[in-house]
């Protein structure tokens, strides 16, 4: 049973003595646990967050360990075929760059660790760092941690959820906006790659960005058989991705990103075009990332030097470059030891910004780009794109018309 109790401490050699205020309870664990404090007043107010479910957690469990913890319990649903290895990673290097370079915090114990600390250590994190984008990232899988502890039993609350990541917001930041190229630029792009070694190929690749809105993962993820064509155009079905960093097919990253775009009859003939050029994409043997080994069918773009899959650095070398090349969409800038690199005018992405674009200038609702797009949330749409939906003429007649609904003094209707 929670209490407090007076303590006493042993007499100074002054004869003068401390007196502190002890709050006992039962952790989430069952253990017992105590806190003393200066004042009664306070050691009762934490006793009342605990009953309210305000702080508590594991008096044997650090924070380090509810991380580790997390993730080999992660590790577990990669193997089974659940989530995916980047994820994964990404809480490992959380875990190792971050978490435990601070000691005091990761070696904090749960039923210590509340909102104040979880704050301080996002806190001193930025200056180590130099990121806000990694210290946001940070406090998402502090989030998600604590979460888990919740779910064990080690956590009463959740003390990182309330923790923020404030950041200066100038006041041009609310001015910029996605950058999308200009539609002769895309002219001269879909020019470039009908010339190019490849015609036929980094047409159907350009096509697919940018009228059908693919990420470059699925993309090089894309099956063979992917493509239904139906009359003079066809429906591309996105149903997996290659990833990056291991070239591991898998799902796509959640269940909205699983859908059907459809394409136009020039984008649907470069398909064809590129199919009957490569002939029949054999099926393959693929280790997927649960380690398990799978026949798979032939992907629409293997790789051109024979490999099954096309790793997309190699990608971006000997194909996007090479376009973005031949439509002279590239400067020639010192890197940081000197030496002159390219850099391209835009990546494969932008592409996806392009094919939402144009839908959005064809009339599209919201609504029905965040489900070509494949968007988690409408938000995210919004976020991106909402500029693009807005309508000058129509906003000047609703200021005009907002002005009439109060008539000046003297001119109302008696």
């Amino acid at each position: 049973m929670a209490n407090v109790r007076k303590v006493t401490q042993r007499a100074r050699k002054d004869g003068s003595t401390k007196v502190s205020w002890r709050a006992t309870w039962a952790g989430s664990d069952g253990q017992r646990q105590s806190r003393n404090f200066p004042k009664k007043g306070d050691a009762d107010a934490f006793l009342k967050s605990i009953g309210s479910g305000l702080v508590g957690g594991s008096a044997s469990m650090s924070v380090l360990d509810l991380a580790r913890a997390h993730y080999a319990y992660f590790d577990s649903l990669v193997r089974e075929g659940i989530r995916e290895t980047s994820t994964r990673d990404g809480y490992g290097l959380h875990i190792s760059r971050h978490l435990e370079t601070d000691r005091d915090f990761a070696k904090l114990r749960l039923s210590e660790l509340t909102t104040p600390k979880c704050q301080q250590f996002l806190d001193d994190l930025l200056p180590r760092s130099g990121s806000i984008d990694i210290v946001k990232r940070l406090r998402r899988s502090l989030v998600t941690w604590c979460k888990f502890g919740q779910r064990k039993g080690w956590l009463i609350a959740n003390p990182a959820q309330a923790c923020t990541v404030e950041r200066m917001v100038r006041p041009e930041a609310g001015e910029e906006r996605l950058e999308i190229p200009s539609k002769d630029q895309l002219a001269v792009l879909l020019a470039a790659a009908e010339i190019g070694p490849q015609p036929i190929m980094d047409s159907a690749i350009v096509r697919l960005l940018m009228f059908g809105g693919l990420r470059i993962s699925e993309l090089r993820g894309l099956a063979d058989d992917a493509i239904a064509f139906a009359g003079a155009g066809a429906t591309v079905k996105i149903r997996e991705k290659l990833e990056r960093q291991y070239t591991q097919l898998g799902r796509v990253k959640s269940a909205k990103a699983r859908r059907d775009v459809p394409i136009g009859p020039a984008a649907a003939r470069a398909v064809k075009a590129w199919r009957l050029k490569r002939g029949p994409s054999a099926a393959f043997v693929h280790k997927s990332g649960e380690g398990k080994p799978q026949r798979v069918p032939g992907r629409l773009f293997p790789n051109p030097e024979g490999a099954d899959l096309w790793d997309y650095d190699e990608f971006m070398r000997r194909c996007w470059l090479q376009l973005m090349q031949r439509a002279e969409l590239v400067e020639y800038l010192p890197d940081a030891k000197g030496k002159i690199r390219p850099v391209i005018a835009f990546g494969p992405h932008v592409l996806r910004h392009v094919a939402a674009s144009l839908w959005i200038e064809q009339g599209l609702k919201p609504k029905k780009v965040q489900e070509l797009l494949g968007h988690s949330t409408l938000a995210m749409t919004m976020d991106l794109y909402g500029h693009l939906w807005r309508d000058e003429a129509e906003d000047a007649a609703l200021a005009q018309a907002s002005e009439r609904l109060i008539a000046a003094p003297g001119k109302r209707n008696v």
